[in-house]
């Protein structure tokens, strides 16, 4: 019995780690991809998003132009998104109503009065790499 013990506690908790803890945010983090404005060609985007402890969500854009979001929400139970935010320098009013899937948001994004698909993927990370030094050569630990 001990034996089994043994082997099967630490096995479990390998496991345990191996698999990790589900994200409690998952909308939370960066994303990137593009929107294609309509008739127009496709323009990157990059986004942070922040669902914080109560639920309320704040980002800004990186790309196009970096910008603080001046609204932003995100209703879990409807996976739907929407944020909108101001350039300051050109005056720009930008917009975003998407729906998020597993890691993907898709939906429309608008740049004044114009409108076009979306697709953002959001960055994703599965543990950390320590280089070593070896003997004068470098080592990856992950």
């Amino acid at each position: 019995m001990n034996l089994i013990l043994f082997w099967f506690i630490p096995l479990t908790l390998t496991l345990l780690t191996a698999t990790g803890v589900p994200d409690p945010s998952p909308i939370s983090g960066t994303w990137s991809g593009n929107w294609t404005p309509k008739g127009g060609l496709p323009d990157a985007v990059t986004i942070e998003l922040k669902l914080d402890d109560y639920g309320k969500l704040t980002g800004k854009f990186r790309t196009p132009v970096p910008m603080e979001f001046s609204e932003a929400s995100f209703n879990p139970k409807t996976k739907t998104v929407t944020f909108e935010a101001m350039d300051e320098k050109s005056g720009k009013h930008y917009g975003l109503e998407g729906k998020l899937q597993g890691t993907e948001i898709t939906g429309t994004m608008r740049v004044n009065d114009t409108k076009g698909e979306v697709r953002l993927i959001k960055w994703t990370f599965f543990g950390k790499v320590i280089l070593t030094e070896i003997g004068g050569g470098a080592q990856v630990n992950s």
